[in-house]
């Protein structure tokens, strides 16, 4: 038998299922064409996982994110503006970008925009959003609207394929000799990733301190809520049934103008919240990438005991519940007040968010 000169990568695609359905699977083709270009460039394969439900995502995909990034694997989330809408799709940029992020290792997440290119901005509301600006998205929009076959799609894939080859090569070449960590209670492991000089014992510290800063940002959320709650009850009434059009506008506006501070106020606590969450999260899948590395099972089982905090998030699942109710009742009244959209938007924001909080440290209590 024979021994292939040819090697192998791997590439994690992040999508909204309903962008490939839209675009006639065009993701998927851009999948396919990028492999080929990958191969014929290389030599080598380009491992995708395409699909969440695929063999190598799995469920404990957050806990392995780490180990993919400093073995040079690429995250490669392909944007639309739904993106930002999929639950799934924010909790895999920010775990990726997080984790990147703590081991510098960002230039291994190769963002692609096929459509809304124009709202890709820095001072975007949406916090995912100005993340992707931040990543140097790579703009596809033309490649994509000529179509799969075209002088103008070939050109854009070849060109990511070098793109993707040179972020890998990087990678290799400044991948570090094997180190050596003690993990308390078991042995020496190697460690061959970015982060030789990580510290388990530094790394639990870290976490500590980061729980206190979650619990008063919590309460500052709770408080948040409540207030904004409190200016929906006292003036969504203003805006009853049987007002003229004139008089409903200016009721709107009246209410938008009541709700904006309240609104602003909900967004900014939502955000700061589910960024420190993400932060320790993406902490929590670090430590437990080094207490993987132990041979002994109960050491590791001993460990990771001490590892699982016990946030307790359930004060915010009925509280966030209602929220989205309130808001979903007011959408017949958004639709006729741009004032009232503007006002309640950043409100949409802060609750979107702190969803995705409370989604991750529930996640942390199932570990």
């Amino acid at each position: 038998m024979s021994t292939e000169i040819a090697q192998a990568s791997r590439l994690f695609v992040s999508y909204a299922h309903s962008d490939n359905d839209l675009f006639g699977d065009a993701v998927k083709s851009l999948v396919d064409d990028l492999k080929g270009f990958y191969s014929i460039k290389t030599g080598n394969e380009l491992v995708v996982f395409f699909d969440r439900e695929s063999i190598g995502w799995g469920d404990n995909w957050r806990s392995q994110i780490d180990g993919e990034l400093e073995n040079a694997s690429i995250f490669m989330p392909v944007i639309t503006m739904q993106y930002f809408n999929r639950p799934a799709c924010r909790d895999e940029l920010n775990a990726f970008n997080q984790s990147a992020k703590r081991i510098g290792a960002q230039y291994l997440i190769l963002p692609v925009v096929i459509a809304g290119a124009n709202f890709i901005r820095a001072d975007h509301s949406i916090p995912e959003v100005a993340t992707i600006e931040s990543l140097q998205y790579r703009n596809l929009e033309e490649a994509f609207l000529a179509g799969r076959g075209t002088q103008e799609w070939r050109r854009a894939v070849s060109g990511l394929a070098d793109e993707l080859i040179e972020l890998i090569s990087r990678a290799e070449m400044t991948a570090p000799e094997p180190a050596h960590r003690e993990i308390p209670g078991g042995s020496d492991t190697a460690d061959s990733g970015p982060d030789e000089d990580g510290d388990f014992l530094a790394d639990m510290a870290e976490l500590e301190e980061m729980f206190p800063n979650i619990q008063r940002e919590t309460e500052q959320v709770l408080s948040d809520l409540n207030s904004w709650t409190e200016a929906v009850q006292d003036n969504s009434s203003r805006m009853k049934p049987g007002l003229s059009a004139q008089q409903m506008r200016a009721a709107s506006v009246s209410v938008a103008a009541k709700l904006k501070a309240p609104s602003e106020a909900l967004q900014d606590s939502g955000v700061k919240l589910a960024e420190s969450v993400e932060r320790a999260d993406a902490l929590i899948n670090s430590i437990k990438e080094q207490i993987s590395q132990l041979e002994d099972e109960e050491q590791r089982e001993s460990l990771l005991k001490h590892v699982t905090p016990s946030q307790d998030s359930e004060d915010l699942h009925g509280v966030v519940d209602s929220m989205a109710g309130i808001l979903e009742s007011m959408q017949p009244v958004e639709v006729m007040s741009a004032a009232l959209r503007k006002a309640l938007k950043p409100a949409r924001i802060g609750i979107t968010k702190i969803q995705d909080a409370v989604r991750t440290v529930d996640r942390w209590g199932q570990a």
